[in-house]
């Protein structure tokens, strides 16, 4: 499309019953898959290469990103526990791959490692599913705990100054033990009497003359038809994915040495066979 209001040249949609039942899902969906197997799924292909389009590279890349970040989204907001273990083993290749980002990468490693095989079963099913929170309720509407841990912190701060100078213990304690109820009491209250939001007094700009300059720029540009030697003088080189950055072999050695470190670190309870013999050869020694 040479413009917004342009019609298509390429997958042009079946006009004539796309209104049918879930054709228009099915059409849209066919599109973005093969949109996805031609850009964002390439064959693996490690030679080097010197006829890179390095503008189309950024593209590709901010796009994976793109979809990362909105997968994991979805996922908290579905509340799909198991979704949300699948892709903190992609983000673990993620935060290898991109420097400075070693810390998170070690963290991510443990919390997968105390998920599948530290934590008992249901210890590891709760950890899986008790990420999120539906305080509302409501289709897709979950959130982080650590999210509702915040806005419930916020409300004890707030009850805990209102106080004034009558702040006791005992006072505080209740107020903290009391939080979400009286948060669950006043959103019920203002529902019931239809109290609105106060509407802030700052106004935002329409963000349409913005859109209409960056898809005039995306449509001269042309992004994803292939150019050779593009460069942006920001990022002159940059790949089409960090994955493709990863060393696997540096990331096996660094995988094996923090495994070794949870060996070591990491409490071996004894079996209870075990446990029973060595409580055998004591007697037997205090005897002797």
């Amino acid at each position: 499309m040479a413009s917004r209001d342009a019609n298509p040249t390429k997958n042009i949609p079946p006009w004539h019953n796309i209104s049918l039942g879930d054709n228009r899902k099915k059409y849209f969906d066919s599109v973005l898959d093969k949109f996805i197997i031609n850009y964002l799924l390439p064959p693996n292909d490690s030679s080097p290469r010197n006829d890179e389009d390095w503008i189309m590279n950024y593209s590709l890349s901010l796009l994976k990103f793109y979809f990362i970040m909105v997968d994991f989204k979805d996922a908290v907001k579905e509340g799909n526990g198991k979704h949300i273990s699948i892709l903190h083993k992609q983000l673990l290749h993620h935060f290898k791959s991109v420097p400075g980002f070693n810390a998170y990468a070690i963290e991510t490693l443990v919390s997968i490692i105390q998920t599948d095989v530290l934590l008992s079963e249901a210890e590891s099913n709760q950890v899986t599913w008790a990420g999120t929170v539906n305080w509302l309720g409501g289709n897709g509407k979950n959130i982080e705990i650590d999210l509702l841990q915040e806005n419930r912190n916020k409300d004890i701060k707030g009850m805990i100054k209102s106080m004034g100078a009558n702040k006791t213990t005992q006072a505080i304690t209740r107020a903290s033990r009391a939080a979400g109820g009286v948060r669950l009491i006043v959103e019920n209250f203002d529902y019931n009497v239809q109290l609105t939001k106060q509407s802030s007094t700052h106004t935002h700009r329409s963000s349409k003359d913005d859109e209409e300059i960056v898809l005039r720029d995306l449509r001269n540009l042309r992004p994803f038809q292939f150019s050779r030697g593009r460069k942006h003088k920001a990022f002159p080189k940059i790949e089409a994915g960090n994955f493709k950055t990863l060393n696997d072999k540096e990331f096996e050695v660094w995988l094996s040495r923090h495994k070794n470190n949870f060996l070591v670190s990491t409490p071996v309870e004894e079996d209870e066979d075990e446990e029973e013999e060595a409580n055998g050869e004591e007697a037997d020694e205090n005897s002797n």
